[in-house]
């Protein structure tokens, strides 16, 4: 592991190692009556994207919002040769990342253990769902819900990767591939619909881009010592796609720009598949008289549109101020939503 030479953090962000992987964390308290709202970063991207820097509008950001609802914030940025983080971590997998965000949300609410947990995540977040949410029961915290921002699920075949994998850095570190082509274009819609600049290009490269260490994708494409490999099983297993049972009830809060189709047209669908599969695997060792099966047949008819909010943009969506402010609504919103759904099917389950 190398450290290159580090830039100044911004206020509220703090280096920290646990279990030999390294990260960066920003954490604004919040009140302590309010939930903490877990963020987590999507593929070349600093968890910075939804507190920003020191340079632009607090206004633009999503934290800025959800400070306005009383709610706290502990964004997690992943091991990257960043000069905010400085440490070069090719090997790290899912469930190592998973492990070190439990470690780091179980220090935080330590004072207060019975503060709602929310997990946030954005894009390449969702893959590690089953996995997050495992590690968390695993430091005693059961987080309220999960949410995804256009964040894929761990379902096979929704991140495009080149044959033969995609190019990496000389020291193993995914670079973003065809996605990067789509970013720039992409805030520039946000600064559209803003009507102002929210980040320019320069600070975008310099404060927010990063690379990632590839096996956080939950692709096939692996990396080790030895350097880059296949391995589709092991992929499976990092992301504990099957595990039904460590999958958390998860709402989506999406895009409707064509410009992120997949995530604008297959997010509610994707996710449901999910929460289905959830929902089945706890409700396999019960026996059922035929009131309670019709109550859990109707309760699933409805998740889709209990469990899902759309945010006009791309898949930037929650940058600028008008979307910040929609989607801190929508996670307050489907946090509460979620408490009540997640009542009713304790009920009918036990």
């Amino acid at each position: 592991m190398r450290r290159p030479e580090t830039e100044l953090l911004f206020a509220g962000e703090e280096r920290l190692e646990r279990a030999g992987v390294p990260g960066l964390r920003y954490f604004r308290r919040g009140n302590s009556d309010c939930p903490l709202v877990i963020f987590l970063p999507g593929g070349v991207h600093l968890a910075r994207i939804c507190y920003g820097d020191p340079f632009s509008n607090r206004a633009d950001f999503l934290d800025y919002w959800l400070e306005q609802k009383g709610m706290g914030i502990l964004a997690l940025s992943y091991p990257t040769d960043h000069p905010s983080i400085g440490a070069i971590v090719p090997e790290l997998t899912i469930a190592g990342w998973a492990n070190w965000i439990a470690s780091v949300t179980s220090d935080v609410i330590r004072e207060t253990p019975h503060r709602p947990v929310v997990v946030v995540m954005w894009s390449m977040a969702g893959r590690s769902v089953a996995a997050v949410n495992k590690a968390l029961q695993a430091h005693g915290i059961d987080a309220a819900c999960f949410l995804s921002l256009a964040a894929s699920p761990p379902l096979a075949g929704l991140n495009f990767v080149k044959p033969g994998g995609d190019p990496l850095t000389p020291n193993g570190l995914w670079t973003g591939g065809v996605y990067v082509d789509g970013f720039l274009p992409s805030l520039a819609y946000q600064n559209q619909i803003n009507e102002h600049t929210i980040l320019d290009e320069g600070s975008y490269v310099k404060h927010y881009r990063c690379n990632t260490p590839v096996m956080l994708r939950g692709t096939p494409q692996r990396f080790s010592a030895r350097g880059s490999f296949w391995n589709f099983e092991q992929a499976h297993d990092d992301m504990r796609a099957s595990s039904f049972c460590d999958f958390p009830l998860t709402a989506t809060i999406s895009p409707t720009d064509r410009s992120d189709d997949g995530h604008a047209l297959g997010d509610r669908v994707n996710w449901n598949f999910f929460n289905i599969q959830m929902i089945r695997a706890h409700a396999r060792a019960i026996d059922f008289d035929a009131e309670r099966w019709s109550g859990l047949r109707a309760l699933t008819q409805t998740l889709p549109s209990r469990l899902s909010r759309d945010v006009v943009g791309g898949h930037f969506f929650f940058v600028g101020a008008r979307g910040a402010e929609e989607t801190a609504h929508h996670i307050a919103e489907l946090y509460s939503d979620i408490r009540d759904l997640r009542a009713e099917i304790k009920e009918l389950l036990e």
